[in-house]
């Protein structure tokens, strides 16, 4: 028989379906991932949308910084997009104002921004020309005011700031040191404090707000502060003839004076 006469085998069925089944599979993988992207789209297009706009920055936790002051920092602006904003960025804003300690960023969907942030805590007031410095606890200055009520702190004073601005540091090394742990006693466990004079770094001179004189010296606060809460009432009265002299804890002593001089 000719090689060319011969009859070709003719495909099976089977084959057929293989066939079939493997482009039913590949349409359905196309079909699958157009429906995908057509999804993704949409749900793009829907959080860019004006649903998400923003209309509203609450800011809670904000004592004594004006929200102003936050809202220019962060640099968010009613009208953008919340999915838009970069929270960690604004927290980094926020977190660059003097008086802030931190600050927590979250969406509240769909139009709202909820800012809180945690203010540094004042130790201290100090003169400054018409104005008060608010000194925090690390000694830098976080504000002023020209209203000490309002911040219900001592003040701090035989400090003579050059020109100051907000954000610089005005104490540092052991003079910090030594009038945070005082005022911190103080607040603890003390009589409520006046002034917290630090011209002498040898001895501090406090000012209770009964207007009572303490000669602090520089060291040993916590038994002096325990000392001076156990004797002040006894003196009552004898307040403005003289000052408690504490530098010596072993040895606290009342000494009279007729001049208010001889103690400053």
């Amino acid at each position: 028989m000719d090689k060319h006469n011969r009859i070709r085998p003719i495909p099976s069925r089977k084959h057929d379906h293989i066939i079939s089944a493997k482009k039913k599979a590949i349409q359905n993988r196309l079909f699958i991932i157009f429906i995908f992207f057509v999804l993704l789209w949409g749900f793009n297009s829907f959080i860019r949308s004006d649903y998400f706009v923003l209309e509203n920055i609450e800011i809670q936790g904000g004592l004594h910084t004006p929200e102003a002051e936050i809202r220019l920092a962060m640099q968010v602006f009613e009208g953008q997009n919340v999915w838009e904003i970069n929270l960690s960025q604004i927290k980094k804003r926020a977190e660059k104002i003097p008086r802030i300690e931190s600050a927590e960023i979250h969406r509240r969907l769909p139009r709202s921004l909820i800012v809180k942030v945690l203010e540094k805590k004042a130790m201290a007031l100090v003169p400054y020309g018409e104005y008060l410095l608010e000194v925090g606890v690390d000694g830098q200055v976080l504000g002023t005011t020209q209203d000490p009520q309002y911040f219900g702190l001592p003040l701090l004073t035989g400090i003579s700031p050059v020109e100051l601005k907000v954000g610089e540091y005005l104490l540092w090394g052991e003079q910090l040191e030594s009038a945070l742990a005082a005022l911190q006693l103080l607040d603890n466990i003390g009589p409520a404090v006046s002034e917290l004079n630090v011209s002498d770094s040898e001895n501090f001179i406090l000012i209770t707000l009964d207007g009572l004189v303490v000669w602090l010296g520089h060291n040993n606060f916590v038994e002096k502060i325990n000392i001076l809460s156990q004797i002040s009432a006894q003196i009552q009265g004898k307040y403005s003839n003289g000052y408690l002299d504490l530098r010596v804890k072993e040895a606290p002593a009342f000494n009279v004076t007729s001049s208010k001089n001889s103690i400053n």
